[in-house]
């Protein structure tokens, strides 16, 4: 499998108790050499606000846009901190992958999560992809849909894949990359076709998306 061509710094945004080395985030950041994390502080006892200042920090030392690749919990601290950034702001942003958001009322019964209320809701004209799984032990398919819709974003549902994390047996997750690497303006032609990048029997034709991801990739093809 070719590496997705990715033109953009990539910044990973971990959860809850952080990403260890064979998490897809932690490949990701040995995969591409302008890969760098997050670190958030307190990841086995997070505060929304302190997650918060670290992103902000993180982006405004940015000179350039960056992709953020955010998993679980550190979906819904980008989101808390996109939600409060400026028009401005926001440009640093090229593109977001958000990766099984949990469902936060769950996550702060069993893990304490305490600080995390519900997640804000905003427009947004960052091109933004939410990602689901069939079998998410965190949060419900429809729970995830109804993120996306109030992060204004494009939902992906990948399949059965648990919490999409080191226990899914996903390796450096592929179809994760070619979706960070479609949320670039003008994609390559590489991306045009999806099935490229899902290896046999890893979505078990449960793949789904909205239709402006759809018409964008029979875009492409065209």
């Amino acid at each position: 499998m070719h590496s997705a061509i990715i033109r953009h710094k990539i910044l990973t945004i971990p959860g809850l108790n952080n990403s260890g080395p064979t998490h897809w985030q932690s490949l990701w950041e040995h995969k591409f050499p302008h890969s760098e994390r997050v670190e958030l502080g307190s990841w086995d006892n997070p505060d929304k606000n302190e997650w918060v200042r670290q992103i902000a920090a993180a982006i405004e030392a940015e000179s350039e846009p960056v992709l953020v690749a955010a998993h679980s919990l550190g979906c819904h601290a980008f989101a808390h901190w996109f939600a409060g950034a400026s028009a401005l702001t926001r440009t640093r942003i090229a593109g977001a992958l958000l990766v099984a958001p949990p469902d936060l009322g769950r996550l702060r019964h069993e893990h304490g999560a305490l600080s995390f209320a519900d997640s804000p809701s905003f427009t947004s004209r960052v091109p933004t992809i939410v990602v689901a799984s069939d079998d998410d032990p965190y949060a419900k398919t429809a729970h995830v849909w109804r993120l996306s819709r109030r992060w204004d974003a494009r939902f992906v549902n990948a399949g059965p894949f648990g919490h999409i994390n080191a226990d899914s047996g996903i390796g450096d997750w592929p179809y994760g990359q070619y979706l960070l690497a479609s949320l670039q303006p003008a994609p390559t032609p590489a991306l045009a076709d999806e099935a490229l990048w899902l290896r046999a029997g890893d979505w078990s034709n449960r793949v789904r998306r909205d239709p402006r991801f759809e018409f964008k990739e029979r875009a492409h093809r065209s």
